[in-house]
């Protein structure tokens, strides 16, 4: 953990930028996001081992010519600076989808998180990540921590993904995929962002992430329901078509969406957030009585 902290107007001149406008963007848990000028964005982050790793991902795909945000190095020739606490990336052409205001653009996703899934898979043996797989974080971190939770939903959930586990593809996965990590520019991904997260897993964790965050706050809203699932068939469908999903992936996703919520049931447990671990419980309950209508959109063969 690093715990140095500078403003950033202090720490730009290792990458020649004193005197650049600076405007703050955000402030999450474990990271400060400021715009430089125009093109550029500096990042402080509190994991040096996850940023370096970040750093290392995002390069290979910039090497394998798959859209992502590009690194600086500083005046001296290294990737981060003073003591590895900031970094420093090129500004991308490009805006964050609204995927309920154009569904379309799922399908893009789909497309593009296959060809993201399949860089990682070839390149792996150059990868440093985390072989942490969801059944080990079931086991080890989700289950432990759950409250409150109906036993039925636990126990058939376990007992679908222990049974279809050992049949789902893995690879290196984003881990964090979500319409704020995705820009678009012309109907394109133009640039993958943020994989502090990274990790070895089945590769269909990312589409479950992605779904079961996107319908978040959104289960007592009917046409946001509808939307979802167009949403859903699109994704599905262009990452089906870059890259065949089984029979066995395709019946696992309804339960990974699950499995994913009960995960954030025991995280904000964990951090003291009952609220929202109360909403993540809420989401889990209404996907688990879903499933079964899930299952007839998990087509990947149409588009809409």
């Amino acid at each position: 953990m690093i715990d140095k902290y500078l403003e950033p107007d202090s720490i730009l001149e290792h990458w020649g930028l004193s005197g650049e406008a600076v405007e703050f963007v955000k402030k999450s848990l474990n990271s400060t996001t400021w715009y430089i000028g125009e093109k550029h964005v500096l990042r402080q982050q509190q994991n040096k081992e996850k940023m370096l790793r970040n750093i290392q991902l995002t390069n290979l795909l910039n090497e394998n010519h798959v859209p992502a945000v590009k690194f600086v190095k500083t005046l001296s020739g290294e990737w981060t600076a003073p003591d590895g606490a900031y970094y420093l990336m090129e500004r991308i052409k490009g805006e964050h989808i609204d995927f309920f205001e154009s569904p379309e653009a799922a399908y893009e996703l789909g497309r593009g998180l296959a060809q993201l899934h399949e860089t990682l898979l070839k390149n792996e043996s150059t990868l440093e990540y985390n072989d942490y797989d969801f059944v080990s974080e079931w086991e080890n971190y989700t289950k432990p921590g759950l409250v409150g939770v109906s036993p039925v939903l636990v126990e058939e959930t376990e007992m679908r993904i222990r049974k279809l586990s050992e049949k789902l593809p893995r690879c290196p996965i984003h881990r964090d995929v979500y319409s704020g990590n995705v820009l678009f520019h012309d109907g394109k991904i133009s640039g993958w962002l943020d994989f502090e997260l990274n990790r070895k897993d089945v590769r269909i964790y990312d589409l479950a992430y992605f779904l079961s965050g996107l319908i978040a706050g959104k289960i007592d809203n009917p046409q946001a329901i509808e939307t979802w699932k167009i949403i859903k068939r699109n994704l599905l469908a262009g990452y089906g078509e870059a890259s065949p999903l089984s029979g066995e992936e395709t019946e696992a996703i309804p339960f990974l969406m699950i499995v994913v919520n009960l995960l954030f049931v025991t995280y904000w447990n964990n951090i003291g957030k009952p609220e929202e671990s109360i909403n993540a419980k809420k989401l889990a309950e209404w996907l688990f009585s879903t499933q079964h209508e899930m299952s007839t959109y998990m087509k990947f063969n149409t588009r809409d």
